[in-house]
């Protein structure tokens, strides 16, 4: 009887260690597959917690601007500041110096520039009373120390707002 020939028992295994880092290498790109989604996701949330957080100081800081020119507000000048764009204002910081009414010309003026650049298609309205958003109406009540203060900004194709009521 012929003796059988075997093969050894490593040219069995040839090409197996291929296989093991072929799926070693599947598994780890679907890790950083995941790892990227993640990263991503994570840029987009920071960046809608950036807006609001913007539209948030932009609404205390017209705030502050209104409590800082009592004149201007017992004249009436902030009852009802609509959505539209400011026309340009005079510039208050340099001399000679504005009028209250002036003044909260250049206060709303800044105050809207800042929402066009720093939101997505930002806007704002100030109402001496109740405000509502979408559409744009204002309830003045002339003799009210309740100031509404009312933000809008386009994020990822949705309508955000933000209303802040202030008693001044």
């Amino acid at each position: 009887m012929m003796p059988k020939l075997q093969t050894p028992l490593f040219s069995r295994q040839r090409g197996f260690s291929l296989v093991e880092v072929l799926v070693a290498l599947f598994v780890l790109s679907i890790g950083l597959l995941g790892l990227a989604g993640l990263q991503t996701a994570g840029l987009r949330l920071n960046h809608q917690s950036y807006q609001r957080t913007q539209a948030t100081l932009n609404t205390y800081d017209i705030i502050d601007r209104i409590r800082a020119n009592p004149g201007a507000m017992a004249a009436g000048v902030y009852d009802n500041i609509d959505l539209s764009p400011n026309p340009s204002a005079a510039d208050c910081m340099v001399p000679p110096a504005c009028t209250t009414a002036e003044m909260a010309d250049y206060d709303i003026g800044q105050w809207k520039d800042s929402l066009t650049k720093l939101l997505s298609q930002g806007q704002g309205g100030i109402c001496r009373g109740t405000l509502t958003l979408s559409p744009y109406a204002c309830v003045v009540n002339p003799g009210a120390t309740l100031f509404t203060v009312g933000i809008t900004w386009v994020e990822h194709d949705l309508n955000m707002n933000l209303t802040v009521e202030a008693q001044l």
